[in-house]
């Protein structure tokens, strides 16, 4: 268990942690509001957003850039999160076990670092659930809680938690005005969205801190 005096975390994946919105124009990432929360439980809390828009995990650049934040930096991380896959399933539609084929490889890479690893189901987009334009989506999502969920249950030291973002970050069953309030282009969030996403994060890292 980290030290409840520090806690350094490493914030990983693309569009939706970096937190772009307004066609770019504004960036407010999960990790200003998780740090505020973290701040009650922790003495200091250092968080490194490492999130770059537009990535994918079968990218050339992701699992590099990782390997290289993690062989380059001077502490270790008690915490890494990793939200990644949007840009493969809906924008690529690259087949979802080869998406999470390479996502195990980034989990590698952080136990490897000696990291705890939150893994996040990837969030409903404006595509419907019944569009073929979202079964690769709902696929990596499947594999992702049947594999990671049953490690996270057989494994003592809780060396991987899932957050299951699809579930509790919908857009499809709210109501109009408060999808308007949190949702911003069908993909992205709102600055309130991702103020959300890092309570959402809180809440379930909370118990492994106290």
């Amino acid at each position: 268990m980290a030290s409840a005096h520090h806690l350094n975390i490493l914030a990983f994946g693309a569009s939706l942690t970096e937190g772009f919105c307004s066609d770019g124009r504004l960036f407010h990432p999960y990790t200003i509001r998780l740090s505020q929360l973290l701040r009650s439980l922790c003495k200091t809390v250092d968080i490194n957003n490492a999130g770059l828009s537009g990535e994918a995990v079968l990218s050339d650049t992701m699992l590099p850039r990782l390997k290289r934040l993690l062989s380059l930096t001077k502490i270790k991380y008690d915490w890494i999160f990793i939200l990644a896959g949007t840009n493969d399933t809906i924008r690529d539609q690259q087949k979802a076990s080869r998406i999470f084929d390479g996502y195990k490889l980034l989990i590698n890479e952080c136990h490897n670092h000696g990291a705890r690893v939150l893994c996040m189901t990837l969030p409903e987009t404006s595509y419907p659930r019944e569009s073929p334009f979202d079964k690769q989506r709902q696929e990596f999502n499947r594999l992702l809680r049947e594999e990671l969920i049953s490690k996270d249950n057989d494994n003592n030291n809780n060396n991987i938690i899932v957050l299951d973002l699809d579930r509790l970050l919908p857009q499809h069953s709210l109501s109009n005005v408060e999808r308007r309030q949190i949702w911003d282009d069908g993909i992205h969030l709102k600055p309130q969205g991702y103020d959300r996403l890092g309570q959402l994060i809180y809440d379930i890292l909370k118990p492994y801190l106290s």
